[in-house]
């Protein structure tokens, strides 16, 4: 409607808002968002249905695309991704910033580094357990001193995730796979750690959260971790050859040659 930015804000907040809501960098409230559509003809259902519609055009930021690789342990270019951005990004941005950073340099090795850059990500969350970058940051923590052998500083990080899950706390800017990277990657570091029962909940409920999203990230893994955690747990339990052949099925649709030569090894 060729309005500038102070013509929007007339009579319903500041431009500075305006401007804040656009860069994502805020949610309007209820009453703003109301005032927004009056003035520009729309109805909340207008508004509403085209963030549930799939084939609306919905732009994933740079910075969710190189996450989102990295958690799928595909680092090849991220070096050159992240330089790009340098300079650029917003407070709020940050946080995910520095866990790209603390997850690459795990990947590589550099634990001293990786702890550094996750502990600047819990300066930026101030450690809210309803903030996935928190949780992130936990896990990836745990997984450097897990690395390191020290699995009771491991068992430290990882027990403050299983609690926050235990109370049901919401993360509100959780996506589906930061869940089930979660849930899999728990599970795989508590089968290491030969405690069975945690590894065997934590595939489970990655499995039950994927069927319940209709998303299909990890599946091979999950299923494997709990085939896992059931044969060296007890290894009684019937479902474990269902959970086996699931992982097997799956790793070889998903072109999983990690995950098929472990098995080969088996």
């Amino acid at each position: 409607m060729n309005f500038t930015q102070i013509e929007l804000a007339n009579d319903i907040c500041t431009q500075n808002t305006i401007s804040k809501i656009e860069k994502h960098n805020i949610a309007p409230t209820v009453n703003i968002l109301i005032k927004i559509c009056l003035k520009l003809g729309l109805t909340l259902n207008d508004v509403f249905s085209d963030f549930s519609n799939d084939s609306s055009a919905k732009e994933e930021s740079i910075l969710d695309e190189i996450e989102r690789d990295v958690l799928l342990d595909r680092i090849t270019d991220i070096d050159e991704r992240m330089s790009k951005l340098e300079g650029k990004l917003s407070n709020n941005d940050m946080k995910q910033y520095e866990l790209i950073k603390g997850v690459v340099d795990f990947w590589d090795d550099n634990l001293d580094v990786s702890l550094f850059d996750l502990d600047k990500v819990l300066q930026f969350t101030k450690s809210s357990m309803d903030d996935i970058y928190t949780l992130l940051a936990y896990l990836f923590k745990g997984l450097n001193y897990l690395k390191e052998k020290h699995n009771d500083r491991a068992q430290y990080y990882f027990q403050m995730i299983d609690d926050a899950a235990e109370k049901g706390s919401k993360v509100s800017n959780a996506s589906d796979l930061e869940i089930i990277f979660i849930c899999k990657t728990l599970a795989e570091a508590y089968n290491e750690m030969k405690l069975f029962e945690e590894a065997l909940n934590f595939s489970r409920s990655g499995l039950k959260y994927a069927q319940k999203k209709h998303v299909s990230y990890f599946l091979d893994e999950l299923n494997y971790q709990a085939a896992m955690a059931i044969k060296n747990g007890n290894g009684k339990e019937a479902s474990y050859d269902d959970y086996y052949k699931l992982a097997f099925y799956l790793a070889k649709a998903n072109n999983n040659d990690s995950l098929l030569a472990k098995m080969n090894l088996q």
